[in-house]
């Protein structure tokens, strides 16, 4: 039987998987982090917190970013997203 992921491991994965395709699609759409961060609602430094995998962002955050990079909120916490240049 697999030994399940300690809860400290799993949430810095999660929390590097959110930043790397939070940076990723951002720049695919090559906008700013104050620009990203104007259009969804909340502070750069956020934006830049999280990128780094830095703070442990809201659900309401994450789909408020979602929203603007133009991806499904769940695609943010995947291990790989697609970029929008993928398509």
């Amino acid at each position: 039987m697999a030994r399940l992921e300690s809860f400290e491991k799993a949430q810095r994965r999660i929390r590097a998987a959110l930043g790397r395709n939070v940076r990723d699609l951002r720049l695919s759409l090559r906008l700013s982090q104050a620009d990203l961060a104007d259009r969804a609602g909340i502070r750069r430094a956020l934006v830049s917190d999280i990128e780094r995998g830095e703070t442990n962002a809201t659900l309401d955050t994450i789909v408020r970013i979602a929203r603007v990079l133009r991806v499904e909120a769940h695609e943010l916490l995947e291990p790989q997203s697609r970029s929008k240049t993928d398509e």
